[in-house]
């Protein structure tokens, strides 16, 4: 399973330290990306930061996380695909004279 951790204080930046050792910064009322369930269970930081009332952990369904997938790959309607233009130079004449 997965779960999003996301900040909820009011100003500043938390930083919450995953089990793996690495960690995640979040502004105020940030959401994580989803992080596997194993980078916040039975980590004491990460409780701490609970109780304290700083972070939510909230899990995210296999279900919910397959609808936004493909909710993703789907453009909008008001996003307009754009090709990359590339800007091309004419080549610089020497004046003979």
């Amino acid at each position: 399973m997965a779960v999003k951790i996301s900040s909820l204080l009011v100003s500043g930046p938390v930083t919450v330290p995953l089990v793996s050792g690495e960690t995640v910064r979040l502004s105020p009322g940030e959401e994580s990306a989803e992080l596997p369930e194993v980078e916040v269970t039975g980590s004491a930081k990460v409780t701490k930061l609970r109780e304290r009332g700083l972070i939510k952990v909230e899990t995210v369904s296999e279900a919910d996380a397959t609808v936004r997938e493909a909710e993703d790959d789907v453009p909008e309607a008001d996003e307009t695909v754009r090709k990359p233009t590339r800007r091309t130079r004419s080549p610089k004449t020497t004046g003979s004279g």
